[in-house]
């Protein structure tokens, strides 16, 4: 089965590194945003299944895109990526609408399980991936 996802990181070379793992684990990358903003309005034109989300970004940080693509979009999957790593802010993320968390740096494997974690039911087709 595959998932339709989206990647939101304002540094291209980690858009591309994310969306090479995602693809090779059987998502298809429907686009791919810099800022919050633009991750907003590109989740209403194309509606995924996933959002691959930083936490630091212009003009709206990862909390905030977070809650109002919950808002507008509760069912949908965000999985935090980056450096931060305070356990606190983490859990603030969760609560603000992330299902799931990855920090900076990651392995194939650190992106993968938590796309597992959001979809446990893709496990037969992901782990045959990778």
């Amino acid at each position: 089965m595959k998932y339709r996802f989206l990647v939101v990181d304002d540094a291209g070379f980690l858009r591309e590194i994310i969306k090479n793992i995602l693809v090779d684990a059987g998502g298809v990358c429907i686009g791919e945003a810099s800022n919050g903003d633009e991750a907003i309005a590109l989740v209403q034109a194309t509606l995924p299944d996933l959002v691959i989300l930083d936490m630091v970004m212009p003009h709206r940080n990862g909390i905030q895109t977070a809650q109002a693509i919950k808002e507008l979009h509760p069912e949908m999957k965000i999985i935090g990526c980056s450096t931060i790593d305070e356990e606190a802010i983490i859990q603030k993320a969760c609560t603000s609408g992330f299902d799931a968390y990855v920090t900076k740096p990651f392995s194939k494997e650190d992106i993968v399980q938590n796309v597992l974690k959001v979809f446990p039911h893709l496990g037969e087709s992901i782990n045959g991936r990778t």
